[in-house]
């Protein structure tokens, strides 16, 4: 009789679980398939944001605009290249992966700034954001 209440609360806890983090998974595996990558990097990416930032984006990559899930992208982009990994074989992967998502390897000024509110609690240096952005440009 015990072994049925031991089953019974983990199944409750796991279907608990899955409903709860749901919205999470569904804004991960869109952005995943989008660009065809791992749905752990994004996870990566969601991790360094922090709780509010990471909750505010899932809600805006949910909302299902494709703008949002371009924006994701870069974010993924930045994220991969400028703050993880900055170097010329990081960068020369995910520009593909952007291309092949059907992107241009082109970051603007809304890009930047959407980098430095989600992630706001790395403390990116504006600057080198704006130095990275320019780089990339010229070398297009």
């Amino acid at each position: 009789m015990i072994w049925f209440i031991i089953a019974a609360l983990v199944a409750v806890f796991l279907i608990g679980y899955r409903f709860i983090t749901a919205d999470a998974r569904k804004a991960i595996d869109s952005l995943a398939n989008f660009i065809n990558v791992k749905p752990l990097l994004v996870e990566s990416m969601l991790q360094e944001m922090g709780s509010r930032h990471s909750q505010l984006f899932i809600r805006n990559l949910n909302n299902g605009y494709t703008e949002q899930m371009h924006q994701a992208a870069y974010l993924l982009f930045i994220y991969h290249t400028f703050v993880k990994q900055a170097d010329e074989q990081q960068l020369a992967q995910w520009s593909k992966i952007l291309l092949n998502a059907g992107l241009p390897v082109q970051l603007s000024a809304e890009h930047s700034e959407a980098a430095l509110f989600y992630f706001a609690d790395l403390q990116l240096d504006p600057f080198e954001l704006a130095q990275f952005r320019r780089a990339l440009s010229q070398t297009d």
